[in-house]
Formats: C-alpha cells, structure tokens, sequence
C-alpha cells in the first residue's frame, strides 16, 4: 500500500514537471508578458559596430534568434528622449500625441512647459518638493493602457528608468508603478498618480543602499584598450568628459562625486545600468509578472547610454564599453526572463528613443561637412531686424528646440498680417548657413507636405505645443550646447534606430524593409487582440511572428 502511495505521489509530480514543460516549449496563445527595452541614443549602426566584442547571452542572442529590423526609423525631426517613448508606445506621431519634445513654450502662461512635470501630484519615497510626474500630457493612450482596458484591470503594468521620462511616459496612462531614481537620495521612487505608498519589495531594494556601493568603484575598461579598435583613442580630443575634467580612464568615483553632487554620476556610469537591470528582477519575481491570465507589462528604460553619449560622443571608447557591459546585463535579465517564465511566453522588443550625431568637429577635421549653429546669436539678430521692420516691441518671445515662438498678440495689436510676419522671418533666418529648412505654423495648417525633410517636420507639429516657425538644421550641423554631440533632427543617424523582436512565436530572420517605429504599438495590440491606441498610425508587422 505504502509503495502504491509513493507510486501515485511520483506520477503526480512527473506530470505537473512534465506540464510545466510543455509550457515553455510551446508558445501560449498570448504572450503572458511583454518586455518593453529601450536604449537611449543607441544608434542602428552600434550594434554592428559592437558586433566583435558582444557576449552571446545579450545584443547577440535578441538579434540571432529573434526577428531582426535592421531599417527601422523614426518618421518626425525633432528626436528628442521623450517624443521617443510617445511614440513607442502610442504607435503615432508627436503631432498627433503631443509629446513634440521634451518640454515646450506655452504662449499662454510665458513658461517653459515640461513634457511630464505637474504640480498636481507628488514624490512617493524620496526628496520632497512641489514637483513631481504623471502622463497627462499625452494626448491618447497607449497600447498597455488598452490592453489593460481589455483586461478589465487585471493586467499588470510596470515601468522603469533612471529617468522619470522614460518611466513616467512608457508606463502610460495606467501603470500600476513607475520607478525611477531619485539624484538626492539614491532611491527609487514614484509618483502618487500611481501609489499612495512604495510596496515593501522596492523599500527592501532602497535599504540595500547599492547606490552607495556603486559609487566607491572606479570604471575601467572592460577589454584591453587595442580591442577597442572600432573607438577613438581614450584621449580623444573630441570628448567633452565627466564635468569637463575626466576624460580618460580609470574613472574614479568618489574623486568625481565631489563636483558632481549627491547620486547623479549614478546616471552617467555603468553602474547605473546595473542598478537598473536588478529593480527589473525584483519587480519581475516580486509583481509576480507573467503568472496572470492576463498579459502584464514590464518596461526597462536605459538612459546611462544619453548621458555618456553626449559627453564622450559616439566615436568614444566610453560609450562602446558602456554597450559591452549593458550587453552583460541584458544577458543576464534574458536569462531571468526565460527561466521564470519562459521564452515561449514572454515576447521582448528592443529599441531606442534616437539616434546621435558625430561631433561637428569631428566631421569638419575629416572634411565632412558640419557646424554649430549659434542659435542665441541668429536671434538676437532676428530681433534687431524685426525692430528695424516693425518698431520697438518684443516681437520674438522664445526660442526652443529649433522652434521660434513669436508674440501673436503684439503681431495681432499692431494690425500685422501674421502670415506676412512668418514669411518676413523664415526670409530672414533661411541666411544663415546651417539652417536648411524653415517652416512656418500657417504652412503646417495648410499643406500636407508628403515627403523629405518638410513631412518629418510636419510630423513634428501640433497646433497648440509648436512653435510659430520650425527650422531644420543642415546635416551634421546641431546647436551650440555644452556636448559634443546631439540629437535633435530628421536624418539617418537621428531617425535610424535597431528594433529586435524576440520570444513567443518571433521568427528568426533579419528584415530589411522599411519600417516606422509607429508599428510597436499596433503590432502589439494585434497579437494580443486588444484595440490599439485610438491615435497609431503604424502597420502590423504580421511578418515578425510565426502564425501556425
């Protein structure tokens, strides 16, 4: 009797680890999780050129065995680190989801509008002040909201980043949490749009204090410096470096911390990534992500790879052993993923916000051509002749994000042909030898411009956050700001991003077809059979899965 006992209980448990196997051999019907990754600033091109030295568990291991778009490109000019998340997860342009850069001029009030500030909510868990971050600026929904919609609720959504942008606007209209770093603390914290309190598991990761352990390492190289040949020499002239200082490694931290204060150099090293990659982890196994009948979310939302960037600049050894490490990470975040639920249930797109441009000097040294357009210069000569024209008056209020807003009500008091007045000034800055293009409001409103240049300019625009007249600078030409580099236009090494499908049902292939980043969010939607967001655009990508 005993032994039949014993018999029945092993059968039992040989059929529950035989069930258990079959469901991660063979795809659900659903993905039960879907993976959001965003690099920032990662350029098509990296992945490429990093080929060499990548590990096979990260960058590798998506684009070899999952479906690999290779042209796939965003479709508007002003690539900016939010419009990138909007778009993303909204499948539509910024004209038509209103996040047209990272912060804007609003007419109305005279200030300076951030993409996703409001003093309507509050910080959960760190540094009090009157600011903190909520959604409310994005003029539709996007394709998680939807799908928890769908789900009556029951779906759960959680996004990350050290950045609030990237958590706050993936996350969308209906996360559960977003979670991001906090520079005074070294916390990671939240607003309470989302939470009223942070749930134990992510007050247990801010007690481990790793913040404080991260930043009494030093950064050096992961390889020997000769491996990095695809890089510029480590003491490149080209490099604008930790606060202008440090420029060549090691990187000693807590020599750097006493210039840049508190916990921010937490987002301009390595570390930072790590830090990130772990909260992932936790949230995956402490949300219990991925074991609901209905499909949760996980947004992961790398920034590091912004900062560095614009301070080393592409051609930098910093920022190609800055992707070997994340290539680490990754491997190591794949590796959770498939082990807790299962490569056939979860389904992974990597992507990025935008692209970067080489250093202006850089390319000018090489005889290519470039520059730096001295925008506070062509103003201020944009207001003495329009002085000149007009009379005394403060005809221009703002110049932001290549955008000039004039003042419409001094233009309308003094009887001004508003139309005229854009006209006399596109003539005017259309001089100046880096501006390419110029684009005034009355011609956005009037003519759909189908191609080129104008059309990803248009896709730049909306009514009530634009600017009164938009410029395209030349290529290789960006502003005059404190960086070597910058990203901020409609060309190729702006708009060209990767894009990696990976997981439940993906082909194994690479895709050289054109595609928009706006077919995320309705191929998303599509797989899972929820409404995609009521604004996208985008087309389903059918040929990324395998529809048996």
């Amino acid at each position: 009797m005993k032994n039949t006992i014993l018999l029945v209980i092993s059968l039992i448990a040989f059929c529950s680890n035989l069930n258990s196997q079959i469901e991660s051999i063979i795809p659900s019907d659903k993905p039960k999780l879907v993976v959001g990754i965003v690099v920032e600033q990662m350029r098509q091109d990296y992945l490429d050129k990093f080929w060499n030295n990548f590990g096979n568990k990260g960058f590798k291991k998506l684009a070899i065995n999952g479906s690999y778009c290779q042209n796939a490109n965003y479709e508007y000019s002003l690539t900016q680190t939010a419009p990138g998340y909007a778009t993303i997860v909204t499948g539509c342009e910024p004209a038509e989801h209103g996040i047209v850069s990272n912060y804007w001029f609003n007419a109305l009030t005279g200030n300076k509008e951030h993409c996703i500030e409001t003093k309507s909510y509050k910080i959960i868990g760190g540094n009090s002040n009157n600011i903190s971050y909520s959604p409310k600026n994005i003029l539709t929904t996007t394709f998680s909201d939807e799908a928890k919609l769908f789900a009556q609720g029951k779906s759960k959504v959680i996004s990350i980043s050290l950045d609030p942008i990237g958590a706050v606007i993936s996350g969308g209209y209906t996360a559960d949490a977003a979670y991001w770093l906090d520079e005074k603390t070294g916390n990671w914290v939240s607003s309470n749009y989302y939470i009223d309190k942070l749930p134990d598991w992510v007050i247990e990761q801010n007690e481990r204090e790793m913040p404080d352990e991260y930043l009494q390492r030093e950064w050096i190289p992961l390889l020997e410096i000769e491996n990095y040949n695809t890089s510029q020499a480590d003491s490149s002239i080209y490099e604008y470096g930790l606060d202008m200082v440090y420029k060549t490694f090691p990187y000693k931290y807590q020599e750097i911390t006493k210039s840049i204060k508190d916990y921010e150099l937490l987002k301009m090293i390595p570390e930072g990534q790590t830090h990130l990659t772990d909260l992932a982890v936790a949230a995956l196994y402490n949300e219990d992500l991925g074991k609901n009948k209905s499909t949760d979310f996980l947004f992961i939302n790398y920034s590091v790879s912004e900062n560095i960037g614009k301070l080393f600049g592409p051609q930098s050894i910093e920022v190609e052993d800055l992707f070997l490490r994340l290539d680490k990470d990754l491997g190591h975040l794949i590796d959770v993923l498939e082990e807790v639920v299962g490569k056939n249930n979860i389904l992974i797109y990597l992507s990025s916000n935008h692209g970067v441009s080489e250093n202006p000097d850089y390319l000018v040294d090489n005889k290519m051509p470039a520059g730096i357009f001295k925008q506070h210069y062509i103003l201020s000569l944009l207001r003495s002749y329009l002085k000149a024209l007009y009379g005394e008056g403060d005809w221009v209020l703002d110049y932001k994000n290549n955008q000039i807003y004039l003042n419409k009500t001094l233009i309308e008091d003094s009887q001004i042909s508003l139309k005229e007045f854009q006209e006399k000034v596109i003539a005017f800055i259309i001089n100046s030898s880096g501006i390419s293009n110029a684009i005034s409001s009355n011609q956005f409103q009037n003519i759909i411009f189908s191609q080129g240049m104008p059309k990803r300019m248009q896709n730049s625009y909306n009514q009530k956050r634009s600017g009164d007249i938009m410029i395209s600078l030349k290529a290789g030409w960006i502003e005059d700001i404190p960086f070597v580099c910058d990203h901020n236009s409609g060309y190729k090494y702006d708009t060209n991003v990767p894009l990696i499908w990976y997981g439940w049902k993906v082909k194994k292939q690479n895709i050289y077809n054109y595609v928009n980043i706006t077919s995320i969010a309705p191929t998303i939607s599509k797989i899972l059979n929820t409404p995609a967001p009521p604004a996208s655009t985008g087309e389903v990508l059918n040929s990324v899965f395998n529809n048996k």
